[in-house]
C-alpha cells in the first residue's frame, strides 16, 4: 500500500559570507519547475526551490503586501490562486517576479551588499529562447544588480557537458530534454547545438501530473478534493511508470485477474476544511444505541436498588418491586438477569458498529489506482491523449534525424542521451529504447544514455564550464552592455545562435 504525501518544505537558511566566496562564479539553473543556485566550486547548489512566489496583501488598509518566494511556501496548495511564476511556459516573460525570485537566490546565498552582486553569473536559459527575452534578462542582471558579468547558456547542453563530453565519439549527440512544460529533441553535430533542426513539444512534467490529477478526479468524484497538484506530484514520481508498448499493456489491463495484480492501492489523509462533517447513517445508529444502553442501564441500577433492601426492609422491597413491575422478589431477580444480558448484547452490538465505522472511514480515505500511472507519463509518446495535435516524443527523434543524411543519422542515434528531471519517471529510458529501434535499420547501432542525475546536471555542467579557461571570452561584461546594449550576445558550444532582432523573418 502506497501512503499519499503532501510536500512540506522546509525555509532555506541565509548562509555565510566569506571572503573566500569574492569574485566566485554564481551559477543558476533557472528551471520552470525549480531553481538551483550556488557557488562554482560547490559539488551541488546551495539553494533548491520551486520557481514559483506568492504575493498576498497583508493588510489590506495599509496596502501592505506579504511576499512568500520558494521554500518560504510552506503549503502551496493553501495559496495555489495566489502562485506566480517569471515562466509562460518554458520561457521567462515575468521579469518582476524573476526580480523577486533572484532576490531570494542572493541573500539565501549570503550576499549582503545592498546595490550591487560583485560575482560573474552564469544563467541558463531554455533552447531558442527570444531574444526580446535573453534582452530583458541581460538588462535586469545589470542594472538591477549591477553584476560584472553575465554568461548564458542551454541546460540540457550544461548537463550534456557533465556527463558525456570528452572523447570525439561524443562529438556529435542526440539530446532529448524531459523539462516540466515542454520536451526538446536537440541535435549536436561536432560540439555545436544545430538549433535550426531542434524540435520543442510543448508536454512535460506539469502536464503528467495534471493529467493525473484529471483522471483520478474523474474516476474517484467522491475525492475530488483530495487529489491536489501537489498529491500528484509526489504520485507522479514514486509510482508513475512508461510502458514499453503501451497499446499491448492496455489489453493486459482488460484481463481482471492481470488488473487485480496489478493494482496499487493508496491511502491517503483528509485534507482539512473549513465545514464539519454531516453525521451519517453509522453515526446515528451509534448513538442510538449509547442511548438505548445508558436507559437499560438505568432499569438495572433500579432493580438493584429493590433488591439491596430486601434483608432490611421487606415491605419497602415489596413496594419496590410492584413499581419496577415485577410481583415478587423471584421474578425481580429474574428481571434483572434479563437487564444485564439485554446490556451485554447492546455493548456487543457497539462494538460492531464501531469496527464497522472504522473500516469505512479507513476505506474511504482509499484508492485504487491501475492503468493511471502509466497512462500520464504517456501523453508524452502520444499527446492526442490530452487533445494536443502534436507528433510524440518517439516521432520528434525521427523526424530530426530524417533532416540529415544517413552517416549523421547513424552517429546522432549512437548517441542518444537523455536529461531533465521529467526523465527519472521509470522506464522512460527503456520506452525511447525500444522506439528508436523500431525507427532505425535492422543493423543500426542504437545507444541511448540517461543523465547520471537528470534534476542537477544542468547546474553541475554549468559549474565546470565556469571554472574553464574556456569560458572567459564568452561572458558578456558590463562594459559590453554599456556599449553594444542588452540586446548583446556571445554564443559558444553550449549557449543558443544570436538571431538580429530587427531581422525581417519574412527574408
Amino acid at each position: 500500500m502506497f501512503t499519499l504525501q503532501d510536500y512540506k518544505s522546509t525555509p532555506d537558511t541565509i548562509q555565510q559570507y566569506n571572503k573566500e566566496k569574492q569574485d566566485l562564479p554564481i551559477i543558476i539553473d533557472n528551471g520552470s519547475f525549480q531553481c538551483r543556485a550556488g557557488w562554482s566550486t560547490s559539488e551541488n547548489p546551495e539553494l533548491i526551490y520551486k520557481n514559483v512566489m506568492a504575493k498576498n496583501r497583508a493588510n489590506r488598509k495599509e496596502r501592505d503586501w506579504d511576499i512568500q518566494v520558494g521554500n518560504e511556501i510552506a503549503d502551496i496548495e493553501a495559496v495555489r490562486w495566489m502562485v506566480r511564476s517569471p515562466y509562460d511556459f518554458n520561457v521567462v516573460v515575468n521579469f518582476s517576479a524573476q526580480e523577486t525570485l533572484l532576490d531570494y537566490a542572493f541573500k539565501h546565498l549570503g550576499i549582503n551588499t545592498n546595490d550591487s552582486v560583485t560575482h560573474p553569473i552564469v544563467i541558463t536559459e531554455p533552447i531558442a529562447n527570444p531574444s526580446y527575452c535573453q534582452k530583458n534578462m541581460s538588462e535586469l542582471l545589470f542594472e538591477a544588480y549591477s553584476i560584472p558579468k553575465v554568461a548564458f547558456g542551454i541546460d540540457c547542453l550544461f548537463s550534456y557537458n557533465n556527463n558525456c563530453l570528452g572523447e570525439d565519439n561524443d562529438s556529435t549527440a542526440l539530446i532529448v530534454s524531459c523539462g516540466f512544460q515542454s520536451t526538446h529533441v536537440l541535435p549536436v553535430i561536432d560540439r555545436q547545438p544545430d538549433i535550426k533542426n531542434a524540435l520543442r513539444l510543448n508536454l512535460g512534467g506539469y502536464n503528467c501530473t495534471a493529467y493525473l490529477q484529471w483522471l483520478l478526479q474523474y474516476r474517484h468524484p467522491q475525492h475530488v478534493g483530495e487529489f491536489t497538484l501537489n498529491r500528484m506530484e509526489n504520485l507522479v514520481h514514486q509510482l508513475g511508470k512508461v510502458a514499453p508498448n503501451y497499446s499491448e499493456l492496455v489489453n493486459q489491463w482488460t484481463d481482471s485477474v492481470f488488473s487485480a495484480q496489478h493494482i496499487t492501492e493508496v491511502s491517503f489523509t483528509p485534507r482539512a476544511t473549513n465545514l464539519a462533517p454531516r453525521p451519517g447513517y453509522m453515526q446515528s445508529s451509534y448513538l442510538a444505541l449509547e442511548k438505548k444502553l445508558k436507559q437499560t442501564e438505568y432499569k438495572l441500577y433500579e432493580v438493584e436498588c429493590v433488591m439491596d433492601i430486601e434483608q432490611e426492609n421487606p415491605e419497602g422491597a415489596a413496594k419496590g418491586c410492584l413499581d419496577v413491575g415485577c410481583d415478587d422478589m423471584e421474578e425481580l431477580k429474574l428481571h434483572a438477569e434479563g437487564l444485564q444480558s439485554e446490556i451485554d448484547n447492546i455493548q456487543s452490538e457497539l462494538d460492531e458498529e464501531y469496527r464497522n465505522e472504522s473500516t469505512v472511514k479507513q476505506k474511504n480515505n482509499m484508492f485504487k489506482l491501475g492503468i493511471e500511472k502509466f497512462q500520464s507519463p504517456e501523453i508524452i509518446f502520444q499527446p492526442s491523449l490530452v487533445g494536443y495535435d502534436q507528433c510524440g516524443l518517439s516521432e520528434c527523434i525521427e523526424t530530426v534525424l530524417q533532416r540529415y543524411d544517413a552517416t549523421v543519422q547513424e552517429r546522432l542515434a549512437n548517441n542518444v542521451f537523455i536529461t531533465g528531471g521529467n526523465s527519472k519517471l521509470n522506464g522512460f529510458i527503456e520506452r525511447v529504447s525500444v522506439d528508436l529501434r523500431k525507427i532505425r535499420p535492422h543493423t543500426a547501432p542504437v545507444c541511448v544514455k540517461h543523465a547520471s542525475k537528470p534534476s542537477l546536471d544542468a547546474w553541475k555542467g554549468a559549474a565546470k564550464w565556469a571554472n574553464s579557461d574556456q569560458c572567459q571570452s564568452y561572458f558578456i561584461s558590463k562594459s559590453d552592455y554599456e556599449e553594444f546594449g542588452a540586446q548583446y550576445y556571445k554564443q559558444h558550444s553550449f549557449s543558443n545562435r544570436w538571431v538580429d532582432p530587427t531581422l525581417n523573418a519574412s527574408k
